[in-house]
């Protein structure tokens, strides 16, 4: 058998896995070998699941990665609240932490509530491609880059304001704001502790304004490739903006206020 034989043939195996896993109300779909979409939402469902995945993937490849995924990802979309809500407890044993959906990377598989939005999915496909590409990459750069894109100009990987922006404006007002180096040197324990919230925010909108400068692109190499030296990515930052991080954190806040 061609390798591209073997290929289909791995892909067709891995279907058939997942239906007798999730049961007759699953539509699935392989997506190049390496993305086994699953939902219950039906076939319009289905077609937007790769969509989403074939833009996000294309543009990252495109603008930011230089490894590409080699190992196969499960992308589980249950169409609600309820059906997400009772797959994770017939699967896990327990209520989800989120509402929105989550990726275990040592599970490589994805389970997302479609109820919440398209964005969710094109927020946790990021996690594996960036994982395969930037391995130890801190948590929140994980979560910035990947929340980035969970609003986009329609049609497009244009990413613009989302609902975060209310909670770190808050944050802001209640002097409740992390600051960028605190968050930049938070653990993964620390970053999706108390104030989880806050640092989504901080971190996307971090992402964003470098995005709006047309820098994301050369910060996110420069921190891959010099994470052993720089591992929270306060010396690359300095280095693609030009500023120290006080300058920088000054103006970035009079940026994001004007936000909404």
């Amino acid at each position: 058998m061609s390798e591209a034989g073997r290929s289909e043939e791995g892909a067709r195996l891995a279907l058939e896995k997942i239906q007798r896993e999730l049961g007759p109300g699953f539509d699935t779909r392989a997506v190049d070998g390496l993305f086994f979409i699953a939902t219950n939402g039906g076939l319009g469902a289905l077609d937007d699941a790769e969509n989403t995945i074939r833009l996000i993937r294309d543009h990252l490849y495109s603008e930011f990665m230089g490894r590409r995924l080699s190992r196969p990802v499960r992308v589980y979309c249950l169409r609600n609240n309820a059906t997400y809500t009772e797959y994770v407890r017939d699967a896990y044993g327990r209520e989800p932490t989120t509402p929105y959906g989550f990726y275990m990377a040592a599970e490589r598989k994805m389970v997302l509530n479609l109820g919440t939005g398209k964005g969710t999915l094109a927020h946790e496909i990021v996690h594996p491609l960036v994982g395969e590409d930037f391995p130890g990459v801190p948590a929140w750069f994980n979560e910035g880059f990947a929340a980035l894109f969970e609003r986009m100009k329609p049609g497009t990987t244009v990413p613009i304001g989302n609902w975060r922006i209310a909670g770190l404006r808050r944050a802001r007002e209640e002097r409740r704001e992390v600051a960028l180096k605190t968050l930049m040197e938070t653990n993964t324990d620390e970053f999706y502790g108390e104030s989880r919230g806050v640092h989504y925010a901080t971190a996307r909108y971090l992402c964003l304004y470098l995005q709006t400068r047309q820098l994301l692109p050369r910060f996110y190499r420069e921190f891959r490739d010099s994470a052993n030296r720089d591992p929270t990515g306060i010396r690359s930052l300095e280095r693609v903006t030009g500023k120290t991080l006080t300058e920088f954190e000054t103006e970035w806040w009079e940026w994001v206020l004007k936000q909404r």
